[in-house]
């Protein structure tokens, strides 16, 4: 079935998601802006506003990436808070604190909105490839109703409860996935440090109990130090790790790993490298090491 997507948000994920949809046979909407003009060369639309893109369509999927570009979009004059139509589906598919996942959905769901905390875990190349997952939330008969869509950008789709707790889940998620990148980092500077070749090192750890997803694949990036290309920037995490750590400490729950990865990618912002692949914690980290004389 064909249905009118409106896509909030045309950076690394949504134009990835934008061309997906496209690719099969969805109509595919979006906010004009300089940077959105491509996608009437791809086949879609483009509108005036937030406003305008819930108007004109069914389901729109917000894939904003930073907290200053929601309160524009959603809460700001044009916004999608402005929008009335009871039959909107809006999957909030970005990560933020639980407290602005909930001010979005109390501000859309007077005006007949379904809202949906709809997490996607996975970089855009995890999207192409299929290896994407995405965690939905709340109404559960939406859920139902979208899953053709976002199954488009996701093979792997799962319902997992009420609304919040897709982006509670991705942030246990994350949090395994940035402390193992730190773990492998420390691990891998240890050995150098110790004499042993990097080669020696990954032969080892990937051929024991040891290792983990995430050493076999960033530990060679990191012996190598080779942080470009870098389909999965820094800068996709360093913000989640602020999160995962806030949402921790609200509920009161010890997280001590997390808070030292936190302040390593807080380190590769200072540094300026958060365009850089996300092995690139291993420069922050680095830059702690001392010789003794």
């Amino acid at each position: 079935m064909t249905e009118k997507i409106g896509i909030l948000g045309l950076g690394r994920m949504g134009s990835t998601a934008a061309r997906l949809l496209l690719a099969n046979g969805q109509k595919v909407f979006a906010v004009d802006r300089p940077s959105t003009h491509w996608l009437l060369d791809a086949g879609g639309k483009l509108v005036d506003s937030p406003r305008a893109l819930g108007e004109t369509t069914n389901i729109l999927l917000v894939l904003l990436a930073r907290e200053e570009d929601v309160e524009q979009a959603i809460f700001g004059s044009q916004g999608l808070a402005e929008v009335g139509k009871k039959d909107l589906i809006v999957a909030d598919m970005g990560t933020f604190g639980v407290s602005l996942k909930e001010r979005i959905y109390d501000a859309l769901t007077p005006c007949g909105a379904t809202v949906l905390d709809t997490p996607i875990s996975g970089t855009p190349d995890a999207m192409k490839t299929k290896r994407a997952v995405i965690m939905a939330s709340g109404d559960e008969n939406a859920c139902e109703i979208i899953r053709p869509v976002l199954e488009v950008l996701a093979s792997k789709y799962q319902y997992v409860g009420p609304f919040g707790h897709g982006i509670k889940l991705k942030f246990v998620l994350n949090a395994m996935v940035t402390n193992h990148v730190l773990v492998t980092a420390e691990a891998l500077n240890i050995g150098i440090a110790s004499g042993l070749e990097p080669q020696q090192i990954i032969d080892a750890v990937t051929s024991s109990v040891a290792t983990s997803t995430q050493f076999e694949l960033r530990a060679p990036i990191m012996a190598e130090r080779k942080w470009q290309p870098a389909p999965a920037p820094a800068s996709l995490v360093e913000k989640d790790t602020r999160y995962i750590v806030e949402h921790a400490e609200a509920l009161g729950a010890a997280a001590p790993v997390s808070r030292l990865t936190r302040d390593y990618y807080a380190k590769v912002a200072e540094m300026g490298l958060l365009e850089e692949e996300l092995s690139i914690i291993y420069e922050a980290l680095q830059t702690d090491n001392t010789r003794k004389v």
